[in-house]
């Protein structure tokens, strides 16, 4: 005889079920999450099955040979309402939007930018989270949900995953201390940790600056090619190059000084500059752009010229210096690791560096600090020649 899987259940029809050769698992029609399984050897348990954020949940009722079939739905009912009251008292109502929200208008708001920019984190968050995960409700973000969204991220290279991972921990992390009154004590991103940064130490030789120094003079927009060659004789951060003003530039003792406001370390620093350089300066007061900017640009709402990535990369693959590897091909900060490497390369102190790069501490310049393969094989054959 073919049992029904599902039928009403009744104190008679549940008596009179036979076990079979392996549990039977039975559903009453009146209340489905109301389920019976019958064993092998005949023993009858009641049990309510709910689903809770996604996950099933199987509860114990009682035997069939103790409580009547009134009792295990009266049971059923009473763990079914207690699921769904403290569901809804867990559920704030909010969406990861929400919390990043709130964490940006109270936190990251308050953050310096260069010239009041949009920030890094809000940048990482628009662009690849809020877009997998931004309208999704926090209660439903568990520990593995937040796993397999980073998995996913690992894809994009490590710049972006760990960007964004800061991103979304700093969020949960501010509401759970700031914001008492949501209640919220739970970070799911906590125990995920950032992919390991690949240490990169590119920088150009000589031979590969000339080619792109004359690729620069090819290029349509020679604003922006200027901002390059200053980066690279300078060792200045392009965003100081960009913002340079000429009340900044001292043509009588050949120095850039550039103000406290603008600097990562809020310092006054003081960069000598090299005659190329006052040469280029000289040509471009000579355009006369009535401008506090040395490259002042009408169409951005700063007053100079911002981005410039798509002259860079025309330069970088007119000189030949372009790969498909982002490791390997020049970036323009390498402009930054090129000057303080040629002047560790030709003898001179660190410490002399250090100030000329504007840091603070000489750790920072070993960064930058690479040793001349020259050197090395020059040493190489010295302690080989007696051979």
């Amino acid at each position: 005889m073919k049992y029904q899987t599902k039928f009403k259940f009744t104190d008679y029809r549940v008596k009179n079920l036979k076990p079979q050769n392996k549990v039977k698992t039975f559903s009453d029609s009146q209340l489905g999450n109301l389920k019976l399984t019958v064993t092998p050897s005949g023993t009858k348990t009641f049990y309510v099955r709910v689903k809770v954020n996604s996950q099933s949940l199987n509860q114990k009722l009682g035997s069939a040979e103790k409580i009547t079939v009134d009792d295990a739905r009266s049971r059923a009912i009473n763990f079914i309402n207690l699921q769904t009251d403290r569901k809804l008292k867990n559920q704030t109502g909010l969406t990861i939007n929400d919390i990043f929200k709130l964490y940006k208008e109270n936190e990251l708001s308050a953050r310096k930018t260069v010239a009041g920019r949009t920030h890094a984190l809000e940048i990482s968050y628009r662009t690849h989270l809020k877009p997998r995960v931004g309208n999704t409700p926090i209660e439903e973000i568990t520990r593995k949900e937040a796993r397999k969204l980073f998995f996913e991220l690992e894809n994009l290279g490590y710049s972006v995953h760990n960007r964004c991972l800061t991103a979304i921990k700093s969020a949960f992390s501010y509401v759970i201390e700031f914001e008492d009154e949501l209640n919220i004590g739970f970070n799911p991103f906590l125990g995920i940790k950032k992919m390991t940064e690949v240490q990169r130490n590119r920088y150009l030789t000589k031979e590969e600056a000339k080619k792109l120094l004359e690729a620069l003079d090819c290029e349509s927009n020679q604003d922006v090619a200027d901002i390059y060659r200053v980066a690279l004789f300078t060792g200045a951060r392009l965003s100081n190059v960009k913002m340079m003003k000429w009340h900044e530039i001292d043509f009588s003792s050949c120095q850039w000084l550039i103000p406290a406001t603008n600097t990562k370390t809020s310092k006054t620093y003081q960069i000598p500059l090299h005659s190329y350089v006052l040469n280029l300066l000289n040509r471009r007061k000579q355009l006369n752009l009535h401008s506090p900017y040395v490259f002042a640009s009408d169409r951005s709402k700063y007053g100079y010229i911002t981005g410039g990535d798509p002259i860079w990369k025309s330069a970088i693959k007119r000189a030949g210096l372009y790969h498909e590897n982002p490791n390997i091909r020049p970036r323009p900060h390498d402009l930054r690791r090129t000057f303080a490497t040629w002047q560790i390369q030709s003898g001179a102190d660190i410490s002399v560096v250090s100030k000329a790069l504007c840091h603070t501490s000489l750790k920072h310049t070993m960064i930058y600090a690479h040793t001349n393969v020259e050197q090395v094989r020059s040493s190489i054959d010295e302690a080989f020649s007696f051979l």
